[in-house]
């Protein structure tokens, strides 16, 4: 960190105080998760709504305006995360209100900005989803609205998508060689219900247990260079 009044980042000059508020932001939102898990939700909510206005004063935008395009998708990844799990959090617990239901939509709807396309779309997805099935939500509609959004079920690649996004041109390609070519035949079709039987239980796994990630996710992709070098699947763009 440079020393001085301020710090220049991504070509913009910050003061000393938004810099070292930006500093101590990841202590702030520890505490929020602290007090949540504690069910004091109210300082739970300030906690959160602090993080999220650090962040937003560091890139001189409001909160109701922090996006993905503040942040490095590469350097970030983690950062993003953590932001789609505040709003998370945030948005139930102004679910528990009659009078907030337009924050908590509004939170969901940030939430569904932080996951859609990412890494971690398939297990923000089963979260919102067991969250759902244990009637938890006072307000359902919203719940399974964002749900309906971020789930990828249907649209299968479980892999690819924890490699690459549900998004990218190599998980959109994948996904259109099996509508088209794998589901034409019934060999291809016997490969995809092989295949979606499997590979939800393994990126779970991956999620559940950290250090699977790490062996498992090499593996994957090469796995998925070998198959679209012997498919010859162009990534599309």
């Amino acid at each position: 960190m440079v020393k001085g009044t301020t710090e220049k980042s991504y070509n913009v000059t910050r003061p000393e105080p938004v810099l070292k508020a930006y500093r101590d932001r990841l202590k702030v939102l520890k505490k929020a998760q602290e007090l949540s898990a504690m069910d004091e939700i109210p300082k739970a909510v300030q906690h959160y709504s602090l993080y999220l206005n650090t962040l937003a004063q560091y890139f001189d935008v409001p909160e109701s305006s922090l996006s993905p395009a503040c942040f490095s998708k590469e350097q970030d990844l983690a950062e993003m995360l953590l932001i789609s799990h505040t709003y998370w959090d945030l948005a139930k617990a102004y679910d528990r209100s009659p009078s907030l239901t337009m924050e908590s939509i509004r939170c969901l709807a940030q939430f569904v900005k932080f996951t859609l396309g990412f890494k971690y779309q398939y297990a923000n997805s089963q979260m919102v989803k067991k969250y759902i099935r244990k009637g938890l939500a006072h307000n359902p509609k919203p719940f399974k609205d964002a749900f309906e959004k971020i789930r990828i079920e249907a649209k299968g690649c479980y892999i690819a998508t924890h490699c690459y996004g549900s998004a990218h041109p190599i998980t959109a390609s994948l996904r259109n060689y099996r509508d088209v070519s794998l589901q034409s035949n019934i060999f291809g079709r016997f490969f995809i219900s092989t295949y979606e039987c499997i590979s939800p239980y393994l990126v779970k796994a991956c999620y559940r247990y950290p250090p699977l990630t790490k062996f498992f996710d090499p593996i994957f992709h090469l796995l998925i260079r070998l198959f679209l070098k012997l498919t010859k699947i162009k990534a599309q763009r």
